[in-house]
């Protein structure tokens, strides 16, 4: 059984990954080897195979086809380790079962944003966009100390997404028309992407699903921020995308609070349009899926859907 699943290829791991019981045998051998709390429950989300101990730690194990975010996760983690406003999960070991890689870590408390999406009040995003700016800060004043990814550095990862706007979205899964409409909505905006920097350290992906919340005096405050593994070097202004787009998407506000408190300076007359340019520079920016609630709601274009989900 478990060389099987140690020799499935990265389509059948697509396939077979919303299975519950997919990964268990691996998850059973690192439990024994490390004497991990039994039983082990797991959670089917993200990309990897995540499974919760029964004394609260997380194991995470990762493919062989994943192995640079795995990386990235460790060196992001020792790099900011101590050093934020907020808690990450603590990296407490790290293993191997051939060229799959897994680690154990500690359980940060409160309850992910999209749990709580729907009910969350003015004031409690605004202070959401507070916590997490402190955080954001934090995180990019941390020298990177040679933390690069296969993909980097920062200008050559830009030149290719510039370059390749084409293929890159029509490799994504985008209509022609589509396709067409994203290349020439960056073409203007080009300078001003290639005038962002310098490079820092980002987290990358702050999304409803990585930051937790936890009640205080009435108010939902920031208890926490997961999974680094797409932690990469690049301006700071792209680590604004996640929760421009995950926590505070359409809604100005909180948005315009957050962008403040970073320091970002947008085009007075294009700030939505400099803000979905930088949005298509994100590794995961699938148009046609990220936007597909403006698209079904009638927005045929990328200038469109950038004025509806960042609202002046």
């Amino acid at each position: 059984m478990i060389e099987a699943t140690l020799r499935v290829t990265e389509a059948d791991y697509r396939l077979r990954f919303r299975d519950a019981a997919f990964g268990a045998d691996l998850a059973e051998i690192v439990a024994a080897r490390h004497g991990l709390a039994r039983p082990l429950i797991r959670k089917v989300e993200g990309s990897n195979l995540v499974f919760r101990t029964a004394d609260g730690d997380w194991l995470k194990i990762s493919p062989p086809f994943y192995g640079d975010a795995f990386e990235a996760e460790l060196a992001a983690t020792a790099r900011v380790e101590g050093r934020l406003s907020l808690p990450i999960p603590k990296i407490e070991l790290a293993g191997a079962l051939e060229d799959w890689r897994y680690l154990v870590s500690t359980h940060v408390p409160g309850v992910a944003f999209g749990e709580l999406a729907g009910s969350l009040g003015e004031a409690d995003l605004e202070q959401v966009a507070d916590d997490l700016s402190e955080f954001m800060a934090a995180f990019h004043v941390i020298p990177p100390g040679g933390f690069e990814r296969s993909f980097g550095p920062w200008g050559r990862y830009l030149r290719a997404c510039l370059d390749g706007a084409e293929a890159l979205h029509v490799g994504r899964g985008n209509s022609a028309e589509q396709v067409a409409d994203i290349v020439a909505f960056l073409a203007p905006r080009r300078a001003w992407l290639e005038a962002l920097g310098p490079p820092a350290l980002i987290h990358n992906d702050l999304t409803d699903e990585h930051v937790m919340l936890e009640e205080r005096g009435g108010r939902w405050r920031v208890s926490g921020v997961l999974d680094l593994a797409d932690s990469m070097v690049a301006p700071a202004e792209l680590d604004l995308i996640g929760p421009l787009l995950a926590l505070f998407r359409g809604q100005g506000a909180p948005q315009r609070r957050l962008i403040a408190a970073m320091r970002v300076d947008l085009p007075e007359d294009d700030r939505a349009g400099a803000l979905m340019a930088l949005a298509l520079q994100h590794r995961f920016m699938h148009f046609h899926d990220w936007f597909h609630r403006e698209i079904a709601s009638g927005l045929t274009s990328v200038a469109q859907v950038a004025a509806a989900v960042f609202p002046p």
